[in-house]
C-alpha cells in the first residue's frame, strides 16, 4: 500500500443523476445561492455552486424546506449496511473500510500523528479531534476527523486547522493552505482543478468551499478548500473514495472538463444577500 504522507480529503457518497440548478438557502434563510446537487451521506451534502468549486454544508445548517427537498429526493444508497465499504489508502497507513479499532491502532502507532487529547475525551468523541499532525504545516496543526461506513469501516478522513476568526482568516489560514499545495502536488502531482484562495465571504456557517481537486493513484478524489462553523473559520483537506470529474473553474453550468467519464465537479456561484 503506498504511504500517503501528510494529507488526505472532501465528499460523500452515492450520486444521483445530475440534477438542474436550484436555490439553496441557510437556516435563517437570510443568505441564498444557486447549486446543482451531488450527493448526501446523510449528515452532510455536497452541492455543485455555478463557477466550478466543491461546497460542501452540513444538512442541519439548511434551510428547512432544502432539508425536506434533502429527505424527499435524496436515498443515499452506500448508506445502507449491505453496501461494500469503499477500499484502498486514505491516510498515511490508514485504508477504507479499516474498522475503529484498527484505526486506532494506525493512529498510535503512526510517525505523522500525535494524540492531541486523552482517554477522556476520546471516550466523549470517539477518535474525532483527538489526533493532530506531528508537524505543522504551514505554522499550524492539522488535526483528524473521521466518517464511518454503516458497516463500520472508514469511509472518509478530514484533515482540519484549529478554527480562527474571520480577521485572522488570511494571515493565519492561507499559509496553512498555500503548504498543503505544495505536499498534496508532491504526492499526486498537479491538480485536475484549481482556484485562488477562497474569500471569507463566499462562506457561511456550516460550508466547506473547495478550491484544488487531485486524484490518486487509485482514483480516489482528495479535495483542499477552506470551511465556515460559526463565527470560526478553517482549512479543510478532505479524501473521498468518489472520482469527481473536474469542471473550469468559470464554466457554465453542464460544461464538462474534458473527456472525464466520471461525476462532475462543481461549481461555486456567488451568495445573494
Amino acid at each position: 500500500m503506498r504511504l500517503l504522507l501528510i494529507i488526505s480529503l472532501i465528499l460523500t457518497s452515492t450520486m444521483m443523476a445530475p440534477a438542474a440548478m436550484r436555490m439553496w438557502r441557510n437556516l435563517e434563510g437570510d443568505r441564498s445561492f444557486q447549486a446543482e446537487y451531488l450527493s448526501s451521506d446523510g449528515a452532510r451534502v455536497t452541492l455543485k455552486r455555478r463557477d466550478g468549486r466543491i461546497i460542501t454544508m452540513s444538512i442541519r445548517k439548511l434551510h428547512d424546506q432544502d432539508q425536506a427537498w434533502v429527505r424527499s429526493n435524496v436515498a443515499p444508497k452506500d448508506l445502507s449496511a449491505d453496501a461494500p465499504p469503499p477500499k484502498g489508502a486514505a491516510f498515511d497507513q490508514l485504508e477504507f473500510g479499516d474498522n475503529r479499532n484498527t484505526v486506532e491502532k494506525k493512529l498510535k502507532a503512526s510517525a505523522l500523528v500525535t494524540s492531541a487529547g486523552d482517554g477522556i475525551f476520546l471516550g466523549r468523541t470517539g477518535l474525532n479531534g483527538i489526533y493532530k499532525t506531528k508537524a505543522t504545516i504551514g505554522g499550524l496543526h492539522c488535526f483528524l476527523f473521521f466518517d464511518w461506513h454503516k458497516s463500520g469501516g472508514l469511509r472518509e478522513v478530514t484533515l482540519q486547522t484549529q478554527p480562527v476568526s474571520k480577521a485572522q482568516y488570511v494571515t493565519s489560514l492561507q499559509g496553512n493552505w498555500s503548504e498543503l499545495i505544495d505536499l498534496l502536488n508532491k504526492l499526486h502531482g498537479r491538480p485536475v482543478q484549481a482556484a485562488e484562495f477562497p474569500r471569507a465571504s463566499e462562506l457561511q456557517d456550516g460550508a466547506i468551499l473547495g478550491s484544488h481537486l487531485w486524484y490518486t493513484e487509485e482514483g480516489h478524489s482528495v479535495i483542499l478548500g477552506t470551511g465556515q462553523e460559526g463565527v470560526g473559520f478553517n482549512v479543510v483537506v478532505r479524501i473521498t473514495s468518489e472520482r469527481i470529474r473536474p469542471v473550469p473553474i468559470g464554466a457554465p453550468s453542464g460544461t464538462t472538463g474534458g473527456n472525464e467519464p466520471d461525476n462532475p465537479l462543481p461549481k461555486p456561484s456567488d451568495f445573494n444577500p
